[in-house]
């Protein structure tokens, strides 16, 4: 008897990106929407558009959730709209409320204008955020995953100026754990091996550059290596990077979002994958943006939303007790 396929439900994105581009290129591949039972919570009109516009196979009205599109909305590749960031939020809180209900066993989120999105209504930094009080999950740590490299984020989607005064040894310590028992329940690594970043340059030179070490990371690194975690630091991200330490880790812990974000891409654009660790539902991405510059002319690249695609059947299956670690 064959294995059952894991139900996948990939919300449609800001429609005026690139998200339903990717979404026609991945169903053309008939492998794969077959292989992970894939659905769509999104709009036939929208995907209809696209289909004709780039000479895309169109999507069966069966493989659609449909999501009402909001009076008036015009589709305008490329353009920041209200009505489109609406339609996209509607999108991710009906998939997420489909998944807590367990109609489908995980979701992948195409990517969204944050500005659409809280022009349209919803008052949130990003997915993240926002999958975390409708799922009501109190932990959540954003980790951008790939076969060469993975990092969590301490702090996400706030200006850099507010990153020291939010970090305290309470965040910190949420964020190592929250990273550290998902890569044991997730992804089925004992013990893991963990790096943290400092937040100033050369780890503060021994404070002469910044306190943050001396006071928050140092002190708690110590409590949780005493407690039987296995962390190291606080590195210095230049050398650390430079030197591919992070060769050495199963996960970097950065402090904020561009420290992570940009060796990241680096490393693994296009086959990377955003996973939120914490959440009651299994929730995977795409580690890039909406496309505006690209969108309506065929040339995005659904590269990383299949890896998301995968990564997210992976680890519905071993929460479902089907993969072994």
């Amino acid at each position: 008897m064959s294995r059952k396929r894991p139900k996948i439900l990939l919300t449609n994105g800001d429609p005026n990106g690139i998200g339903p581009e990717i979404i026609l290129k991945i169903f053309s591949q008939g492998s794969i929407a077959n292989k992970f039972n894939l659905k769509v919570a999104g709009s036939k009109k929208i995907l209809d558009h696209y289909s004709s516009l780039l000479n895309l196979p169109e999507i069966d009205q069966n493989s659609i959730t449909e999501i009402p599109l909001p009076g008036n909305f015009k589709i305008n590749p490329g353009k920041i709209n209200k009505l489109a960031g609406k339609f996209s939020g509607d999108s991710v809180r009906k998939t997420a409320e489909l998944c807590m209900k367990n109609e489908y066993d995980a979701m992948v989120t195409l990517p969204v204008s944050k500005e659409a999105f809280n022009l349209g209504g919803y008052n949130f930094p990003g997915h993240t955020e926002m999958l975390a009080k409708v799922t009501a999950s109190n932990d959540t740590v954003m980790i951008l995953h790939s076969d060469k490299f993975s990092v969590a984020l301490v702090t996400g989607h706030i200006a850099v100026k507010e990153v020291s005064r939010r970090l305290t040894e309470n965040l910190l310590f949420s964020k190592i754990l929250t990273a550290n028992n998902s890569l044991v329940k997730d992804f089925g690594i004992n013990h893991p091996k963990i790096a943290v970043l400092s937040l100033n340059p050369h780890a503060g030179d021994g404070g002469l550059i910044g306190k943050e070490e001396i006071n928050v990371i140092n002190p708690l690194i110590e409590k949780m290596n005493s407690a039987g975690f296995n962390i190291r630091g606080p590195y210095s991200s230049d050398g650390y990077f430079a030197g591919k330490t992070y060769t050495k880790f199963d996960i970097t812990i950065a402090l904020y979002h561009d420290q992570g974000l940009i060796p990241f891409k680096m490393i693994s654009f296009e086959r990377g994958v955003n996973f939120t660790a914490g959440l009651n539902i299994i929730r995977t991405s795409p580690d890039h943006g909406t496309g505006f510059d690209i969108a309506g002319i065929g040339k995005a690249n659904p590269s990383s939303t299949i890896s998301a695609i995968k990564l997210a059947a992976k680890l519905a299956e071993r929460k479902s007790g089907k993969l072994s670690r």
